[in-house]
């Protein structure tokens, strides 16, 4: 007998042989179970109908203002013009400061029990009387000023606050005074302006 044939016939270590296949077929099995896992979370990803999260109800219209800051006082009523939120957004990012709202919408029939239907620019949802923290209404009147989409700007100094509008006209300034609108002059301005 050749040599070869002699090798062939003695018994060769099989269980060495046999150990080496299973760990071969176990790689391949996690491969595959590798694959597949990764198929059916990329393809689940694809085609999943999974329900988006609620969204949490809120009154925020803005960053820093929700609908409460300018419903009616007596009705909860609201009425806002988005042009007037970002107009305030604009005054708040210049000034950095908290603003607060005294007044925002009012509503005809709360108005018009006051006597103050005609020309109110609250009724419409275009004006608000505010406050800003830690500024003297003159600083807030000289700075709402200072903005474009601000079109009516009265300063209210015995109530300590100012009333901005953006209604569609061309600009007005006033101060408050024993119920009646006094335009602001170039010849009363440092009157009423001046701290």
């Amino acid at each position: 007998m050749t040599e070869k044939k002699q090798r062939d016939r003695q018994p060769s270590n099989s269980n060495s042989f046999n150990r080496n296949r299973n760990k071969n077929k176990n790689k391949n099995k996690d491969r595959d179970r590798n694959r597949n896992h990764n198929r059916t979370n990329s393809n689940s990803n694809l085609y999943s109908r999974s329900r988006p999260k609620k969204k949490k109800f809120t009154n925020k219209i803005s960053d820093h203002f929700s609908k409460n800051d300018f419903a009616c006082k007596e009705s909860g009523k609201f009425r806002i013009s988005l042009g007037l939120v970002g107009v305030l957004e604009e005054l708040r990012g210049v000034t950095q400061k908290r603003i607060n709202i005294i007044k925002g919408y009012e509503c005809p029939e709360v108005a018009e029990a006051k006597g103050q239907l005609k020309r109110n620019f609250h009724t419409q949802g275009l004006a608000a009387d505010i406050q800003i923290l830690n500024m003297s209404v003159v600083e807030v009147f000289k700075e709402a000023e200072k903005l474009s989409g601000v079109v009516g700007i009265g300063l209210n100094i015995k109530e300590e606050y100012v009333h901005i509008d953006t209604r569609k006209a061309e600009r007005l300034l006033w101060v408050e005074e024993n119920n009646e609108e006094i335009p602001i002059t170039d010849d009363n301005r440092k009157q009423y302006l001046s701290e």
